[in-house]
């Protein structure tokens, strides 16, 4: 093949760009019809549907399934990569042609490797649809460690819209550790369905479905991978090869948000505890999740810190484009959330505002929680004969202690 003649037929990034669209759309394609017969599945066990139907969407689901394979195994790159190196072969040295020819011949082995990256990812990095505007959507959840260990999580249903604040508590043994773990895909659940953003949770997809969820641990130590504050938040965007010169913006922007551009190049050891699980908040949103999961997130920090982060989370959840998600043990932060999720047991046995929960007389005692320090001040001060009107809020609360 001569120079002019593979010019005029080669393959560009433009390719590249349509085969990556095409695969990824594929992908979302083939998922969506596996979470259709997923539920489908079910809907069979239960009569809800013919068999005959179930028959049709099972074909269809293996007819979108080659379709998808068959656009794994294109060879359209590796042809023009083929064609690119006989180019090479069939001109000379001494041919003006010829550096034009290599540099051909590297552009086309830039587009293959391009191209194996691709098919290797098999078109999970693709952006997953928001199909609804539930956040969070749990159905009759249940979970055990081990078939003869009592339900670890029984029959848990609950919803939650995007852009809320919700703590979760109970005390050690609820199941809250444990539906945080379903909830980023570690623990597979007996029976029941996860969903985000409307998407079913399963094999097939949860690469795309953890592209919405962040989470920030108990021990900020656990998640230090960088040598100083700056390279810890890179590390999530270089894994997840965000352009390089977009990274300095995001790290910076990043951040700010917890209050933390001034020590990005002060090394992780040497901050105090709280401006840790603030470094490892900022790596969390440098990636950009929908949702946001702290799990024990305030446990190991001295109060300080941990009012540190309570504002942050309330300072996140008032932007309105994330939807927080608190497991916690500290009683006082329910106050700051939209709802309260309390479990007992495995069992969801509550989900309310925090007043609702609250303001029931002996419940949360009966669980072996106990109640918020400003409640409890609140209602002794009442039984003492002052007039207190509710809050949230410790100055308010002043406040009203001398106008008293």
């Amino acid at each position: 093949m001569q120079l002019k003649e593979f010019k005029k037929n080669k393959l560009t990034e433009h390719d590249i760009e349509l085969y990556r669209t095409e695969l990824n759309e594929l992908y979302k394609k083939k998922t969506l019809d596996n979470d259709q017969l997923f539920i489908a599945k079910t809907q069979l066990l239960n009569n809800e549907i013919s068999k005959e139907t179930f028959k049709t969407m099972k074909a269809e689901n293996t007819r979108i399934a080659k379709e998808f394979t068959t656009s794994l195994k294109t060879t359209k790159f590796k042809d023009n990569l083929k064609n690119a190196m006989n180019v090479v072969k069939s001109t000379r040295a001494e041919n003006q042609d010829y550096i034009e020819a290599n540099e051909e011949l590297n552009y086309a082995k830039q587009l293959y490797e391009e191209f194996r990256l691709i098919v290797k990812e098999k078109g999970r990095s693709a952006k997953i649809l928001k199909l609804s505007d539930y956040a969070i959507e749990i159905d009759h959840l249940n979970f055990r460690y081990n078939a003869e260990f009592p339900l670890a999580l029984k029959d848990v249903s609950f919803k939650i819209n995007h852009g809320e604040y919700i703590a979760v508590i109970g005390h050690n043994g609820s199941g809250k550790s444990t539906l945080s773990k379903i909830l980023i895909g570690v623990l597979t659940p007996e029976k029941g369905i996860v969903k985000l953003f409307g998407n079913v949770m399963n094999s097939q997809n949860i690469d795309q479905i953890r592209q919405f969820l962040g989470i920030v641990f108990q021990n900020p130590d656990n998640q230090f991978i960088g040598s100083t504050v700056r390279a810890d938040i890179a590390f999530g965007l270089e894994n997840k090869r965000v352009e390089p010169k977009e990274m300095p913006r995001i790290i910076e922007e990043s951040a700010k948000k917890v209050r933390m551009e001034n020590f990005l190049d002060n090394e992780p050891l040497n901050l105090s505890g709280g401006q840790k699980q603030r470094v490892a908040i900022a790596s969390t949103l440098a990636l950009n999740p929908d949702i946001l999961i702290f799990d024990e997130a305030t446990s190991m920090l001295d109060p300080k810190g941990k009012r540190e982060i309570k504002e942050i989370m309330v300072e996140l959840r008032n932007q309105g484009n994330k939807t927080i998600l608190s497991i916690t043990h500290d009683m006082d932060e329910i106050l700051n959330a939209d709802k309260v999720l309390v479990m007992n047991n495995g069992e969801l046995i509550r989900y309310g505002t925090p007043k609702e929960v609250i303001d029931e007389e002996g419940f949360l005692e009966s669980i072996h929680l106990g109640i918020p320090f400003i409640a409890q001040v609140e209602k002794e001060l009442k039984k003492a004969g002052f007039k207190i009107n509710k809050t949230n809020d410790m100055d308010n609360l002043v406040k009203q202690l001398w106008k008293n």
